[in-house]
């Protein structure tokens, strides 16, 4: 008859042997002879990794409503847990502290933002006013050219186109056509042409030609100032100056002016 790993009283086990048993959870289990794994052990074993997988699974099943939440990232939102207790007031959540609290948030998070923002207005702003200025330098320079070349063949005395040129940046536009015309309300006919507007001009700024020949008009004699000289300061008189070139040449014009302290084509009278 062979020894049994486990037996329920001390009389059922051979005198001899019952040192090799010892009591367990009420009953006897050979545990004498090294190496010797007896039914209780397995039981106990396999009890233990029973609830090693039950307690696994419990675990799962209550961490499993976290889902997909990144962990680094729930630890940050729960360390915020003690500045949000800090703002609870009487037992509740003081609204006025939680709004500040969320504005200066809302507001760190935006401040690169609105620097970003503010340096890109800011070139934007430059370059505006870049391209402002390189088409101010272009539309006064079609208008000079195209004046320019009015005045070349009008026949326009040179001394008389800084003048001319002055008054056709207040009175001249350009275009979408690229057409330099005369602008609305200018004080003169809108639309025409610098060759026309020098035309309709003539009358009104007579020293900007040479005066024709013959009449007497550059000719023989002194001509004479009578009365103030129309380049001085006293007498400054722009339609007796052109008067004065258109009788007695331009030549003569221009001794009466330097005599006065002035030039002819001048649009302004001397200083004292």
């Amino acid at each position: 008859m062979g020894l049994e790993a486990i037996h329920k009283t001390l009389e059922e086990i051979p005198e001899q042997y019952r040192d090799l048993y010892s009591e367990r959870n009420g009953q006897f289990e050979l545990t004498g002879i090294n190496g010797v794994k007896t039914q209780a052990d397995v039981d106990r074993l396999s009890v233990s990794l029973t609830k090693e997988r039950d307690d696994h699974k419990a675990t799962k099943q209550k961490f499993q409503v976290w889902g997909d939440l990144d962990y680094e990232e729930t630890i940050a939102k729960i360390d915020k847990i003690p500045e949000l207790e800090a703002a609870a007031k009487d037992g509740g959540i003081d609204e006025e502290k939680m709004n500040e609290l969320v504005e200066a948030r809302i507001k760190t998070r935006l401040a690169p933002v609105e620097r970003d923002l503010a340096a890109a207005k800011a070139e934007v702003d430059t370059l505006s006013q870049e391209n402002t200025g390189f088409k101010a330098k272009e539309t006064k320079r079609t208008i000079h050219d195209s004046v320019r070349s009015a005045l070349v063949e009008t026949k326009v005395l040179d001394v008389a186109h800084e003048d001319a040129l002055a008054l056709a940046e207040r009175v001249f536009e350009v275009g979408e056509d690229g057409r330099v015309t005369v602008k609305d309300e200018s004080g003169f006919t809108p639309g025409i042409t610098p060759k026309d507007f020098l035309g309709e001009i003539q009358a009104k700024r007579p020293h900007w030609w040479a005066p024709s020949q013959g009449g007497g008009a550059g000719g023989g004699g002194h001509g004479g100032i009578k009365g103030d000289n129309p380049w001085s300061k006293a007498g400054w008189n722009l339609t007796k100056q052109g008067a004065y070139a258109k009788e007695h040449g331009v030549e003569k014009a221009a001794e009466a002016a330097k005599q006065a302290g002035s030039a002819f084509g001048s649009t302004h009278p001397p200083a004292e």
